[in-house]
């Protein structure tokens, strides 16, 4: 799903199988009739693992246990490994799983994404994320500035627009 949704090179199942071995919590999917639609890979960083996102050596296929962190290690950042949907609402659903993860499990550290299309450059935008150049040589790295309440609220209204009726 990753390779047919996500422009570029992508992580390959080894390789998410692998991090999602050591971190217990890094790959995420959202079915529906049956069938995935909505994929979200997000790692928990070691402070090595923020080194080497940084010098450009992190990349799809090549993760070390040591920048990852396992289930009762405490993570220094979090990398946004890959994150796609079908349609509109289920990429809806994929952000909104990572606003979830971020906030709810997350939230006092810095996030990092890289952006493969125009349309990826306007969403880190909107949350707020500066442009960190290409440290691979090839993909913008996007830092986050802070949580983006505004955007994960509208995201809550629109997913669930009754809530209120239901906690009235």
């Amino acid at each position: 799903m990753a390779d047919e949704l996500i422009e570029g090179e992508v992580a390959g199942p080894e390789a998410l199988w692998q991090v999602q071995s050591w971190t217990g919590r890094a790959l995420q999917l959202r079915r529906r009739n049956g069938k995935a639609n909505a994929l979200l890979a997000s790692i928990p960083l070691t402070e090595q693992g923020v080194d080497a996102l940084l010098a450009g050596q992190f990349g799809f296929a090549n993760a070390k246990r040591e920048w990852v962190c396992g289930p009762s290690e405490n993570a220094h950042a979090l990398l946004s490994w890959g994150m796609a949907g079908r349609s509109p609402m289920d990429q809806a659903a994929s952000l909104r799983g990572l606003l979830a993860v971020w906030f709810g499990v997350y939230c006092d550290i810095r996030v990092y994404a890289r952006a493969r299309s125009a349309q990826g450059e306007k969403l880190m935008s909107r949350l707020g994320f500066v442009p960190l150049g290409r440290p691979d040589g090839a993909t913008l790295l996007f830092g986050s500035t802070g949580f983006p309440h505004r955007i994960a609220e509208k995201l809550s209204v629109r997913s669930n627009p009754t809530t209120e009726e239901h906690y009235a």
